[in-house]
């Protein structure tokens, strides 16, 4: 169980008295090594983490992908990561579920539901992103007021009434994959520092030869925006060049292409940041 830290408050609380309370229906045969990485520069104390956790401090905010890279390194060999923000709050039964699992050759990673505090589904497994995302992806306006349109659908899989089926990408908030695969795959590209890593990494694994599953047997509770909250504009300009990162490395086929995404995202980003710094202004009472 790996998780990259970022300042503490009550979502982490959450999430390390969830784990304790998960590893309690695991068997005493099976080890459960929670490993967390301190992204927030040396604030993360022994006494608020998990029972047994790994603290690894690397001195700084190396980013999501580093930091999730940094715990895979220190997992042990032969077993089974799991991926998990720190604002993401498991169930009892969870880790006992995943310690359960089969897995076959040729797949790379599992990712459960992802379900909102009161009930709801987000949409934790997607095809992978081209240039209709934007169009019809999950904050997309077709997305909301159609969210039942074969349009829509195909870009993103995860709904209250579906099973277990193949998707092209499951969220990084939740990823679950045995440790050899990230020899096989490569690690998270660190080249993104936060957002779109999780993609990368599955559209490379398709690339190796291997599958990604959607789990919804499997579910867990994410405390959405808890962590990113703190620092909005940082968190809208990283979302922003890891989505070019994307757009440049797997999608784009022309230098026109790559340049007109780039001006479409710059255009989407500062848009972004306007209407944040807006609703962050104090209003002045009418005389």
């Amino acid at each position: 169980m790996i998780t990259v830290l970022y300042g503490g408050g009550r979502a982490q609380e959450i999430w390390a008295r969830a784990l304790d309370r998960a590893r309690e229906d695991v068997s005493a045969s099976t080890a459960i090594d929670v490993i967390a990485v301190d992204n927030h520069g040396g604030v993360a104390e022994p006494a608020s983490l998990p029972k047994g956790a790994r603290l690894i401090d690397p001195g700084r905010n190396i980013g999501f992908a580093a930091g999730c890279n940094r715990g895979i390194e220190a997992a042990a060999e032969g077993s089974v990561v799991v991926l998990l923000n720190p604002d993401v709050e498991v169930s009892p039964g969870f880790l006992a579920q995943v310690a359960g699992l089969e897995w076959p050759e040729d797949l790379a990673a599992r990712g459960p539901a992802v379900r909102t505090p009161d009930g709801g589904v987000e949409q934790s497994a997607r095809g992978f992103p081209t240039a209709r995302t934007g169009l019809l992806g999950r904050t997309s306006l077709l997305a909301r007021m159609r969210p039942s349109s074969r349009l829509v659908q195909r870009e993103l899989r995860a709904t209250p009434g579906s099973g277990t089926q193949v998707v092209d990408w499951v969220s990084g908030a939740c990823l679950i994959a045995p440790r050899d695969r990230f020899d096989v795959v490569g690690p998270l590209d660190e080249g993104y520092f936060m957002y779109w890593e999780d993609a990368d990494w599955c559209r490379r694994s398709l690339s190796a030869g291997m599958r990604v599953e959607y789990e919804p047997s499997l579910s867990v509770v994410h405390h959405q925006g808890s962590t990113s909250a703190a620092r909005p504009l940082m968190t809208i300009i990283a979302f922003h060049r890891s989505a070019f990162r994307y757009w440049r490395l797997h999608v784009s086929r022309s230098l026109l292409a790559t340049g007109l995404g780039g001006a479409v995202l710059a255009c989407r980003c500062a848009l972004k940041l306007a209407a944040a710094v807006f609703r962050s202004t104090p209003r002045r009472n009418g005389p």
